[in-house]
Formats: C-alpha cells, sequence, structure tokens
C-alpha cells in the first residue's frame, strides 16, 4: 500500500475491460474517419480525370492513372 501513490491504483478486471474497450472504439472511429477521407479523395481523383478527359487532355489523364 505505501508505493500506491508511486504506481497508482490496480486496476479491477472491469475497469480494464472499460479501458480496453474504450481504445477499440476509439481506435476504430479513427478508422473510419481515414477510410472515409480515402474515399472522397478517391472520388475527386476520378472526377479530375473525368473532366480531363472531356476536355480532351489525354497526355494528362493518362499521367495521372499511371
Amino acid at each position: 500500500m505505501p508505493l500506491e501513490w508511486l504506481f497508482g491504483k490496480k486496476k479491477t478486471p472491469e475497469e480494464m475491460l472499460k479501458q480496453h474497450q474504450r481504445n477499440l472504439n476509439r481506435t476504430m472511429r479513427d478508422l473510419d474517419r481515414e477510410r472515409q477521407k480515402m474515399e472522397q479523395q478517391e472520388k475527386k481523383i476520378i472526377a479530375d480525370i473525368k473532366k480531363m478527359a472531356k476536355q480532351n487532355q489525354m497526355v494528362i489523364v493518362q499521367s495521372v492513372i499511371y
């Protein structure tokens, strides 16, 4: 007990489970945000490619694709 102030109180299994669940949920939210950003970027790139292709800028389109 005297070193409790140094190392902190030992957590119960329920508290540890709650903390791990919170961390998992946070990580899942972060991954979902990242996926949404990538999907938005993909849509923007596809729209840009279509726009350039419509303007007959095929050299630029081919360089973006490859």
